[in-house]
């Protein structure tokens, strides 16, 4: 009993280790990158390590991380630029709403967090699709919108779980540089991929 409960407790410090260095390399290779073209990459490296750690493998993560973020800089950059395109995009159109008569605004408001909703789910099974599979950039945007509503429930729990991440580090800014960004894609890697297996097994 009492190995029992040791063995459990060994296996959560480990992951909070993996957390705290996951965090730390994703902000260093994010800086070396000048963050505009190191965000996609070390978020790609920080992915796929997890979930080889999710599936159980023996990984050396600095040695991982930095393997995969030399390889990846390039094609991630591809998602990463997008996506951070269309996210400034929406920014700048919640700031012009507020421009508008009161007349149109609201109906303008609930189509634009509608279409922000789609962006944010799809952005959740975007870079676990990438990690598993290989295709074109519209056609994995596409899969990811798909999986999102094929498990809407586990979806919105999801979001509702990096919510609630951002909140804890919006009142403790000093867990950004400590779990905030490697808790993120744990939760995205811990509630992806049983959704990404059970679609590869069926088919």
């Amino acid at each position: 009993m009492i190995h029992r409960v040791y063995s459990k407790l060994f296996v959560v410090c480990e992951w909070i280790m993996h957390l705290l260095l996951l965090n730390v390399l994703f902000i260093f290779f994010s800086c070396a990158g000048l963050i505009l073209f190191g965000f996609a990459p070390a978020y790609t490296a920080m992915s796929l390590v997890f979930k080889q750690l999710y599936e159980g493998e023996d990984v050396r993560v600095v040695r991982s991380f930095y393997t995969i973020f030399k390889s990846e800089l390039i094609n991630s950059n591809k998602f990463g630029l997008l996506y951070g395109y269309v996210y400034i995009l929406l920014f700048i159109n919640f700031l012009f709403i507020q421009t508008l008569p009161v007349s149109i605004q609201t109906a303008s408001m609930l189509v634009l967090i509608a279409v922000t909703l789609l962006v944010m789910a799809s952005s959740l099974y975007i870079f676990p699709l990438y990690n598993r599979f290989e295709s074109t950039v519209w056609l994995l945007i596409k899969n990811s919108l798909l999986l999102a509503f094929a498990f809407l429930p586990r979806t919105i729990f999801t979001q509702i779980l990096i919510l609630a991440v951002g909140v804890i580090c919006f009142y403790q800014p000093i867990l950004i540089f400590l779990l905030g960004f490697s808790s993120v894609c744990a939760i995205i890697t811990l509630t992806s991929q049983p959704c990404i297996q059970k679609i590869t097994n069926t088919v």
